[in-house]
């Protein structure tokens, strides 16, 4: 993709303009929203017309030992928010949805799915203990701990042409959108919503013919 490059510098400096912007750190975690986009130049979006797109969003992947895959989806509560949102986004650039398996077959595939990381840590004390008038005070042992954690992630929106071939058996992708704060614990997907208009919002080249 030719404009990676370029959208990555752009990416790295509007992360020293936001640290400009909050000198003494973010306020709200919505101020560390990213939306990221990029596509292939010579891919012609305007020539196309029909797209698909599954009913569920992957959020992770497992490989078990026999070999099996196993897939775990979004709940649908918001699953199906997210999804709405992707699909009035698109038709109102001019794509229709169809099913991945008419004929003739859709002119791109767009795959939504999300990543997502867990950071633990870790704190803990002492209590006092007084060892009277000439032992003086204390720490008491063994200390206590506590154990939190927080998770974020990213959903990744991807289009690519199921009509052509690569040499690693898979579509070329001919658009990438990143938005990440999705995950954010608070069971509200609004930043998502607002994350993927911008998305399209900034990908003006979609709108078809």
């Amino acid at each position: 993709m030719k404009r990676l490059l370029t959208y990555s510098l752009f990416a790295a400096l509007a992360g020293l303009g936001l640290a400009g912007c909050y000198p003494g750190g973010p306020e709200y975690t919505e101020d560390l929203d990213v939306v990221y986009t990029t596509y292939d130049t010579e891919f012609d979006f305007a020539g196309r017309n029909t797209y698909a797109m599954p009913d569920q969003i992957v959020t992770d992947v497992q490989i078990t030992n026999s070999g099996d895959t196993i897939y775990e989806y979004m709940k649908p509560v918001y699953a199906d928010q997210i999804l709405g949102k992707i699909a009035s986004n698109m038709a109102a650039l001019g794509w229709t949805r169809v099913d991945i398996s008419a004929t003739p077959k859709p002119d791109v595939l767009l795959s939504p799915a999300v990543t997502s990381s867990t950071t633990y840590y870790y704190s803990y004390w002492y209590d006092w203990w007084y060892g009277g008038y000439y032992g003086g005070w204390g720490w008491y042992y063994p200390p206590s701990y506590t154990v939190s954690s927080y998770t974020t992630g990213s959903l990744i929106m991807t289009i690519a042409d199921p009509n052509l071939d690569s040499p690693i058996n898979s579509s070329p992708t001919a658009w990438v959108g990143v938005l990440n704060g999705l995950l954010s614990g608070s069971g509200n997907v609004n930043r998502a919503l607002t994350g993927i208009d911008q998305a399209f919002a900034q990908s003006p080249y979609l709108k078809t013919n």
